[in-house]
């Protein structure tokens, strides 16, 4: 590629990353609360955009015909989401392929990866762009020419993805063929596994009989489990504003700056309590009831809050903490010890932390 015009490339991109590193988390946000409502339950979703230094590397290598504006770049922002089986996989599509503008020509759809011959298990991925009804909307309108890929996966497909690379070593074209062979048998394996696990899942789900209970006068039908998802977290704070406006005057009131955030980064702060909730497994409303009820016990939360800004006292000075926030640094401190064993960087607790301290 011409170095001048990398060099122009690179210059534009360096003053929109940070735009781009917005793009990410906000689509991150879009797609989680648009599958969970359509009754899909999620693993992971994670996005990035690409850091300069890599942005660098990848223009460094191409010759000349490469892109000649950053919109003609799908991966600057990146979009990974990882479900339990093969079917959801094409129901995350449908909603895909319903919400944004697809550019077909640079897509792997699930229809497309039938080919019985094909080698190695590879992922559904997209490029995409904003539909024209959401790039007209006044909050997403700085985001209409820019361009996203989104990768949809199995857990499975994503261990089959994360550990070829390390078997596929530089080797001679001999080596080369029998690794090629051992990763084709072990990437059938793991989708029989998908297939297997989403029949065994549908089995048990048809065939699990109630326990028929005695018959017993009640007054009234015990109440149905209360689903809790982000859907729900959201309506219990709806039902509960003075919580998170309470902890936000309990964090300044020990020290952090006061931070009056918009809707926008509320909403945000919001979706990653979420993850922190459910990385600690607490994923029933009775179970987060209990904790925050907890933390006005003696004034464990306060003391649990005053006691994170003595330890960072310095940097606080720039954290920016909402009442979710805050309740997001009571749960990383008091669940730790769930907490520090799980891939934080996976689960987005680690961005959810650097954004709290301004990092991101």
């Amino acid at each position: 590629m011409n170095a001048t015009k990398a060099d122009e490339l690179g210059k534009k991109y360096m003053k929109q990353y940070s735009l781009y590193r917005e793009f990410a988390d906000r689509t991150c946000n879009l797609l989680e609360n648009l599958v969970e409502q359509d009754g899909i339950q999620l693993y992971s979703v994670s996005g990035e955009a690409k850091s300069p230094e890599g942005f660098l590397r990848t223009f460094e290598a191409l010759a000349e015909g490469a892109p000649s504006s950053l919109s003609e770049i799908a991966d600057l922002c990146t979009v990974k989401i990882l479900v339990h089986f093969p079917e959801d996989v094409e129901k995350v599509e449908r909603i895909v392929q319903q919400e944004f503008l697809v550019d077909m020509a640079r897509s792997m759809t699930s229809a497309s990866l039938e080919d019985p011959d094909r080698f190695g298990y590879p992922a559904v991925y997209y490029t995409l762009s904003l539909s024209r009804a959401r790039a007209m909307m006044r909050e997403w309108s700085k985001y209409k020419d820019l361009p996203f890929s989104l990768e949809i996966r199995t857990v499975l497909q994503e261990v089959w993805a994360a550990n070829t690379p390390k078997v596929m070593l530089p080797t001679d074209a001999t080596t080369k063929k029998k690794i090629q062979r051992k990763l084709f048998r072990v990437g059938a394996l793991l989708e029989e596994a998908d297939e297997g696990y989403f029949s065994l899942w549908e089995s048990a789900r048809e065939s699990a009989m109630p326990v028929t209970a005695p018959v017993v006068p009640v007054e009234s039908p015990p109440s149905p489990r209360r689903v809790f998802d982000r859907g729900a977290l959201r309506q219990y704070f709806q039902e509960h504003e003075e919580i998170p406006r309470r902890w936000a005057e309990i964090a300044s009131g020990v020290g952090f700056p006061v931070f009056r955030p918009d809707t926008e980064y509320l909403e945000t702060s919001l979706s990653y309590l979420w993850d922190i909730l459910r990385a600690a497994e607490m994923d029933s409303p009775d179970e987060f009831q209990r904790f925050i009820a907890s933390l006005e016990k003696e004034e464990k939360g306060r003391e649990q809050i005053a006691t994170v800004y003595k330890a960072f006292e310095r940097e606080a000075q720039s954290w920016r903490v909402d009442g979710y926030s805050a309740l997001f640094l009571l749960v990383l401190n008091l669940k730790w010890d769930v907490l520090q064993n799980k891939d934080l960087v996976e689960l987005n607790i680690k961005r959810g932390s650097d954004r709290i301290k301004g990092i991101v």
